[in-house]
C-alpha cells in the first residue's frame, strides 16, 4: 500500500519502521521543529528525526488545513494514511486516501479515549489493555474498529514499560489489519460507546499524592505517572518526589494490615503519617493500608533510594507527609 505516515512521538516508530519495510511511504507529517532545553535549540520530534535518517520526506504544517498541503498530499494519490500519537485531523485531510484514514490507539476501545491511554490504564490499576487501529471520523477516537490485540499489564509494570511494549503490539497489529484491507478481508465495526471510559490529558498537580487514598491506588499512580508529572508530598515543607514503592504486606500478606496495627484494625494514624523510618524504607499511613517507600527524589537532589536519603535525614515516626 501506499501511505503517508503521521505522527511526533516514539511512539510511531516501530509503526513506521514496518511501513518502511512492507509497503511504500511516500511521506511522513510531523509536528514543527520546537525550542527545547536550556539553549532553545529547536528539536525535531521524535518520528520527525527517524524519518530524516530514513531519508524520507518529511512534511511539518503548522495549520493542517493549509492549502499547499493538502494539495500535496492529494498529489501522492495515496492508498491510505495512517496516524499515530498525532493531532487532531480535519476532514479535509483524512478523507484523502482510498482507504481512509487509521490511527493506532494505545487501548482496548472504546475503554480510555483520549490523549493518556496507558497512563490511565495503569493508574486505573488495569490487569488487561491492548491496541487497537480504528478508521478516523468526526468524533475523538469513536471511528469503526478495525482490528484489536489484547496485551496484559504487569501487577508492577509502569508506564514506560508499558508504552515500549504497546508500540510494538502496535506496529504488528497495524500490518494484519493493513493486509486484510488490501485483501478485501477487512470487517470493521463500530464501537460501543455507551462501554466508552476516558483518558484525559495529565496535569501536573495530579502528581501531588492524596494520602486519603488506599495503599494501592496510590501505587498505581507512581506505577502511572512516570516520567511526568511523577508523584510527590511535602516533607517538612519540601517537596519529595516519591519515586518507587509498594503496598505493604503483614506477615499473613494482607493489604489490609500495617507494621503498627493488627489486621483488619481501623488505623489510628492519620493519612500520611510516617509510622515507620528506617532501613530502606519509609512506611505511610494511606487511608487505607500502607505504602512502604522505597526510592525518593528530595528537593534539588538525584532520585535516591531511601536507605542513603535516610543516612542523611532523621525523620520521627508521627512525622506528616503532606
Amino acid at each position: 500500500m501506499k501511505t503517508v505516515f503521521m505522527g511526533s512521538a516514539e511512539f510511531g516508530i516501530p509503526a513506521l519502521e514496518m511501513l518502511l519495510s512492507h509497503h511504500e511511504v511516500a511521506a511522513v507529517v510531523s509536528t514543527p521543529a520546537r525550542p527545547r532545553g536550556r539553549g532553545l535549540k529547536r528539536i525535531d520530534s521524535p518520528i520527525a528525526e527517524f524519518a530524516k535518517s530514513s531519508g524520507k520526506l518529511v512534511l511539518t504544517p503548522e495549520n493542517l488545513l493549509d492549502g499547499e498541503f493538502i494539495q500535496k498530499l492529494k498529489s501522492m494519490e495515496p492508498d491510505l494514511f495512517v496516524v499515530v500519537a498525532f493531532r487532531i485531523l480535519p476532514e479535509e485531510v483524512y478523507s484523502i486516501p482510498t482507504f481512509g484514514t487509521v490511527n493506532i490507539h494505545a487501548s482496548l476501545l472504546p475503554r480510555f479515549r483520549g490523549a493518556a491511554p496507558i497512563h490511565r490504564a495503569v493508574e486505573a490499576g488495569e490487569r488487561e489493555t491492548g491496541v487497537t487501529v480504528f478508521r478516523i471520523d468526526e468524533g475523538i477516537d469513536t471511528g469503526e474498529i478495525i482490528a484489536q490485540a489484547n496485551a496484559p499489564v504487569g501487577e508492577l509494570e509502569t508506564t514506560p514499560q508499558l508504552y515500549e511494549r504497546l508500540s510494538r503490539i502496535g506496529a504488528d497489529t497495524l500490518q494484519k489489519a493493513m493486509d486484510d484491507l488490501a485483501n478485501g478481508r477487512s470487517a470493521p465495526f463500530a464501537q460501543d460507546s455507551s462501554a466508552a471510559t476516558r483518558a484525559p490529558k495529565l496535569k501536573r498537580a495530579e502528581g501531588h499524592v492524596d494520602w486519603n487514598l488506599p495503599a494501592q491506588n496510590i501505587f498505581n499512580k507512581i506505577r502511572a505517572f512516570k516520567p511526568f508529572p511523577g508523584t510527590y508530598a511535602f516533607l517538612d515543607g519540601k517537596r519529595i518526589g516519591i519515586e518507587w514503592g509498594v503496598v505493604y504486606k503483614n506477615e499473613e500478606g494482607s493489604r489490609e494490615g500495617c507494621p503498627c496495627c493488627d489486621t483488619g484494625r481501623k488505623p489510628e494514624s492519620q493519612p500520611g503519617t510516617i509510622i515507620s523510618a528506617q532501613g530502606d524504607h519509609i512506611d505511610v499511613q494511606c487511608g487505607e493500608g500502607v505504602l512502604r517507600i522505597l526510592k525518593v527524589k528530595p528537593e534539588g537532589r538525584s532520585a535516591m533510594d531511601v536507605r542513603a536519603f535516610l543516612l542523611g535525614t532523621a525523620i520521627p515516626s508521627g512525622t506528616l507527609l503532606k
